[in-house]
Order: C-alpha cells, then sequence, then structure tokens
C-alpha cells in the first residue's frame, strides 16, 4: 500500500490532497453541526477556528505527507536545519520590511472594482469581507492579557503552524512536482490558492505578497519552523497593535492602515531583498563556487 502511494504521479497525489481536505472538512462540519444539534450551544467563535485549523489544515498536511511519503516529517520540514534560529530571525525582518509594500497593496487592491455589470457581485464580497474584518476586530479588541494571550495562540500561533504545514509544506512541494521542478512557478500558484483561500478578492494583493515571501523563505530557509515563525510573527504583530489600539496606546485607524506612500513600500522591499540575500541566498551560493 505504501509503495502504491509513493508512485503515485503528482497529479493523482493532488487529487488525493484534496480529497483528505474534503473529507476532513465534513468530519469536522459535522461534528460541529451535531454537537450543536445535542448540546443546544455553539462553542467560542475561537475555540472552533483553533479546530478547525489543527484537524482541517495541519491534520490534511500530516495525513498526506504520511500516505506518499517514507519520511513525513522530514517532507513536511520539521527538521533541524544548520542556522534556523539565524533565518527565523532574518525571516522576521524580511516581512517586517514588507509590511509597508503589504500596506500599499491593500491600498491598490481596495480601490480595484469589478465591471459596473457585475456591481452587485462586488457590493456582496465587499460585505463579507467586512463582516469576517469586524468578527476578527471582535476578538481584538477584548479586554485583559487573558484575552491577548487567547488571540496569540488562536489567531496567530495555530494558523501560521497550519497553513504553512498545509500550503508550504504540503501544497508548494506538491507545485514544484508538478512544474518539473520549477519551483518559481511553483510557489506563485501556490501564493495565489493561499490568497484566494481566504475568500476575500478586495485583500487578494497583500496576501498574494505575503504568501509570496513565505514560500520563498520555505525553499532557501529548507525549514518550516524558518516560515512558520515568520508567519506567526507577521499575525502578532497585528494582534499586539489590535491590544494597544484597545489600550489607547496606538491609534485604531493606523492599525489598519498606515497609508504609506508607493516610495516607502520600494525602500522596505529593497531592505527586505537584501536581508533575503544575505541570509538565504549569499551562503548557497558560495557554497556553489566552492564546489
Amino acid at each position: 500500500m505504501k509503495q502504491f502511494f509513493e508512485n503515485t504521479r503528482p497529479g493523482g497525489q493532488l487529487l488525493a490532497l484534496m480529497l483528505i481536505f474534503a473529507i476532513l472538512f465534513i468530519i469536522v462540519q459535522g461534528s460541529l453541526f451535531v454537537y450543536i444539534l445535542l448540546s443546544g450551544s455553539t462553542p467560542d467563535m475561537l475555540f472552533i477556528q483553533s479546530i478547525t485549523q489543527l484537524l482541517l489544515f495541519g491534520g490534511t498536511a500530516v495525513l498526506f505527507a504520511w500516505m506518499f511519503y517514507d519520511r513525513p516529517l522530514r517532507h513536511l520540514g520539521l527538521k533541524a536545519v544548520p542556522k534556523t534560529g539565524v533565518r527565523a530571525v532574518a525571516a522576521f525582518f524580511i516581512l517586517l520590511f514588507l509590511l509597508p509594500l503589504s500596506d500599499w497593496l491593500t491600498q491598490v487592491n481596495d480601490a480595484f472594482h469589478l465591471p459596473q455589470s457585475m456591481s452587485a457581485l462586488e457590493t456582496m464580497m465587499r460585505e463579507i469581507g467586512e463582516q469576517s474584518q469586524e468578527q476578527v476586530e471582535a476578538f481584538l479588541m477584548r479586554e485583559g492579557t487573558g484575552a491577548l494571550v487567547a488571540n496569540l495562540v488562536a489567531l496567530a500561533l495555530i494558523p501560521a503552524l497550519c497553513e504553512e504545514l498545509l500550503f508550504r509544506s504540503a501544497f508548494q512541494q506538491l507545485m514544484v512536482r508538478c512544474f518539473g521542478g520549477r519551483h518559481h512557478w511553483a510557489i506563485i500558484a501556490t501564493a495565489a490558492v493561499f490568497s484566494l483561500f481566504h475568500f476575500e478578492l478586495f485583500a487578494f494583493l497583500p496576501r498574494f505578497m505575503l504568501g509570496i515571501a513565505l514560500g520563498y523563505l520555505f525553499h532557501y530557509g529548507g525549514s518550516l519552523w524558518v516560515n512558520a515563525t515568520a508567519h506567526f510573527v507577521n499575525n502578532a504583530i497585528l494582534v499586539i497593535l489590535y491590544y494597544m489600539a484597545q489600550k489607547g496606546l496606538v491609534d485604531i485607524e493606523l492599525v489598519d492602515s498606515f497609508g504609506v506612500p508607493f516610495y516607502i513600500a520600494l525602500a522596505g522591499t529593497a531592505i527586505a531583498v537584501v536581508v533575503f540575500w544575505l541570509v538565504f541566498l549569499k551562503p548557497k551560493s558560495s557554497k556553489a563556487d566552492g564546489k
């Protein structure tokens, strides 16, 4: 059975990955429905999101790797590599310097409009995005240190780990095989799916950019812990900023959007690229030259 799975072509593995996700989705949603039906109450939304992320995203990636690879944990990138800590810190600064670009792309994306004939669809999609944002902000604005810790775990740590397991460890590496080893195309395709998976068209560009950054960090970092750490810090910054806004330490409008001009975004991106080259690309090129 194991040999059968290992010899499956990339297209077959992609179908299997989607099937595993679909089956786990039915199980998770069905279990939630049965619980609500029997108990007559709805669990806390943060709890639902955390369980869904762990079982659906993390579970899909782990089960897929277990079925198709001899060393599933190694395939997922859950391994120690040299200078993991240094690369994780560098990854944090790379995403930090990319924040102005993310903010600028948010402005560009928000200014985008569908054709007039699709105005009703645009209105509906924007309303869905606003409702989703309002739900998240309701949790982020809760008072108390306990709420901060809960938000860091449920909205930063678990999504960062589980989304990276599914999209980078499982899907991106599978895309590399589907594209015949052309990892650049695999990273772009994975970033697009990663952004579309959040079902917010008018927030597509900043998430797409984030997906590309995380994809390259995973590919050249050699370990899930590098990009997962950066993803966690990216989420945690937002959680902490909202906590500070709730305390009156920062302006809530600045948290939503800094309104940075393009040249600031360009400068931050240039610094991020330099850090990426120094920490991730230069050491590899030096080793290659030394062979």
